[in-house]
């Protein structure tokens, strides 16, 4: 049974989720301090299956190879979302990679294009310059011309959260919201396990605090939010998600200061300003 509700709340729960992955740069960061990025994601999004197969087994039941396929795909774009973002918050701050992972806004009108075989319009071709400067500043060290190597790896993790926004929209409302989301979790959990197994040492023991991580994002961060996102966004728009979700830097950025101490200084908040304002001029330009 499909429960319809309004666009306002669909926006309101989407807040929501922004809070809680904006919150979450500073729980992970944290707990890269005990294992490593792959196997954190894996183990993550293993356990987040298993809770999401557990609350809704009926709709699991539902995955036909039609899903197992484009859940794949999607779980793909993802799994590069995730894996390079968790790796780069071992090299550079919560703040930074909230605000650069928030590049993905200015990066799907872009793709959209390209894809289309279309020319970008000025709209994005302007805030993909100030995405660009914006990058810069928050990037690079004064008196240096060196992208951060953290930054750099939270890019590349922006690219394909950008190619996952864009094939969501295409393709979630085709699924049941349940069966496609557990599928994209499947796959990000099995291949970083993987890769973590193959690339990183098993930790002997994990602390309180990751052990509290783990569950955190794998129940809030993971089955939660994309259960909502993948359910809700066919109550509204991407434009208006997008809109919603320019948050998501701000709330990392606010978890880095109060729970890490990390300062922008001001040519981080100069570049931090810059990426919101070029996000927010995508999304005008794709309403």
């Amino acid at each position: 049974m499909v429960i319809k509700i309004s666009r306002t709340w669909a926006d309101l729960c989407m807040v929501f989720v922004a809070c809680i992955w904006g919150v979450t740069f500073v729980i992970v960061k944290n707990a890269l301090a005990d294992i490593g990025p792959f196997l954190f994601v894996g183990i993550r999004f293993v356990l987040a299956f298993f809770i999401l197969a557990a609350m809704s087994y009926k709709d699991m039941l539902k995955v036909r190879l039609s899903t197992l396929t484009t859940g794949s795909l999607l779980g793909f774009f993802l799994c590069i979302g995730y894996a390079f973002q968790t790796l780069g918050l071992k090299y550079t701050s919560s703040s930074n990679a909230g605000f650069i992972t928030g590049v993905s806004v200015v990066l799907v009108p872009i793709i959209y294009a390209l894809m289309n075989k279309e020319k970008p319009g000025l709209i994005t071709s302007l805030t993909v310059i100030m995405a660009a400067i914006g990058l810069f500043f928050i990037s690079v060290p004064p008196g240096t011309f060196t992208l951060g190597y953290g930054d750099l790896l939270v890019l590349v993790g922006a690219f394909g959260f950008a190619m996952h926004i864009i094939f969501v929209d295409c393709y979630s409302h085709k699924y049941n919201a349940i069966a496609i989301t557990g599928i994209q979790i499947l796959f990000v959990g099995l291949a970083c396990s993987a890769a973590g197994l193959l690339m990183e040492p098993v930790p002997p023991s994990l602390s309180h605090n990751t052990l509290l991580a783990i569950t955190v994002t794998a129940v809030f961060a993971t089955a939660l939010a994309f259960l909502l996102q993948n359910y809700l966004q066919k109550f509204s728009t991407p434009t208006r998600f997008a809109v919603v979700l320019t948050a998501e830097p701000v709330f990392a950025a606010l978890a880095g200061y109060l729970w890490a101490g990390e300062h922008l200084g001001r040519s981080g908040l100069i570049g931090a300003g810059m990426i919101l304002i070029a996000m927010l001029l995508a999304i005008r330009g794709q309403a």
